[in-house]
């Protein structure tokens, strides 16, 4: 039996840590008593203290843009007892105070308003307010106008080996309405597209994009159509006859060579539309003042959609007689 007694002891410990365990647990929910006293003791003081609130701004008024930047929260200085602090914290604690600002504007016609904050009073109860922080905020608008703009595609691309633009690039629209203050829309001289980068392009394209964002301003479209149409090339080769500029009619001009070798790339729809009388170059009779020994070649004329133009040589030598 004494065996027995002692296992039982052994395993729940002596009495005399059973003793030091009842006074640990004893302390422990003292404790906790005196605490929920205190708490409820302190709740049921008066207190003055500031409570900060962010601010959400609704409703703004039609056809004007807000310009200045109202302040974003709100700092109220409050007295109340401890329940009511405590019970109005947890219950507007994550809600901001909302203003609709088209409700607290007497004159619309307005472009600068000022409203006192003391009009949120009405909404707060149970509490004592003795002040808020800012007393007022002020709105400034600026009227809207509308203004027709180009626009111009932002676009980077890189093309397979032998292919090339068939034509220039494309957006649609072209042209767009925008709205927004005379102060942005009075520098404004086009809209662009959102940067679209293309690698490789063997085919063409078409890909939609959006409008970059001109802060304050409205466009009356949502996005662009971009298209890149390309195509193969080939390299072309023409001869073609030099003109004389700007020759008094009582001379006469011998240029050596007569005509220059152009060579050129362009697209195999354009080869055969693209001919002798495509192209212009000339010298100027005026350059001789300066005594060259060879006058220099310039392009006049040369068409649109070809690329990596070359003409040979750059340079003529000449020899002038009067006319018989």
């Amino acid at each position: 039996m004494r065996g027995l007694i002692g296992k039982i002891l052994g395993y729940f410990g002596s009495s005399q840590e059973l003793h030091i365990k009842r006074n640990v647990i004893t302390y422990g929910v003292c404790v906790i008593i005196a605490t929920v006293l205190w708490f409820l003791n302190a709740l049921n003081k008066e207190y003055t203290t500031e409570i900060s609130y962010p601010i959400k701004y609704t409703e703004l008024p039609k056809g004007k843009l807000l310009v200045s930047e109202p302040p974003k929260e709100m700092t109220l200085t409050i007295k109340a007892h401890g329940f009511a602090l405590l019970r109005y914290s947890i219950s507007t604690s994550f809600l901001p105070i909302v203003l609709n600002v088209n409700s607290l504007l007497d004159k619309k016609d307005l472009l600068e308003y000022t409203i006192n904050t003391s009009e949120i009073k009405d909404r707060i109860t149970d509490i004592q307010l003795i002040s808020i922080k800012p007393e007022s905020i002020t709105f400034k608008f600026s009227r809207f106008e509308s203004k027709r703009v180009p626009v111009i595609p932002r676009v980077e691309y890189t093309l397979k080996r032998q292919y090339m633009l068939k034509n220039d690039i494309s957006v649609t629209p072209d042209h767009v309405d925008i709205s927004g203050p005379a102060s942005i829309l009075d520098t404004l001289k086009a809209v662009y597209t959102e940067p679209l980068s293309l690698k490789d392009l063997s085919k063409d394209v078409t890909k939609t994009v959006r409008f970059e964002d001109i802060y304050g301003t409205q466009i009356n479209e949502n996005d662009a159509k971009i298209k890149i149409e390309v195509e193969r090339f080939t390299e072309s080769k023409k001869t073609i006859p030099l003109v004389v500029k700007n020759l008094p009619d009582s001379l006469l001009i011998r240029l050596f060579p007569h005509a220059i070798d152009v060579t050129f790339d362009v697209g195999l729809s354009r080869y055969e539309v693209v001919s002798d009388t495509s192209f212009s170059f000339y010298v100027d009779y005026t350059q001789i003042k300066n005594n060259p020994a060879a006058l220099k070649i310039q392009i006049e004329r040369s068409p649109r959609h070809i690329k990596d133009l070359v003409f040979t040589p750059e340079t003529v030598e000449y020899l002038i007689e009067k006319k018989k």
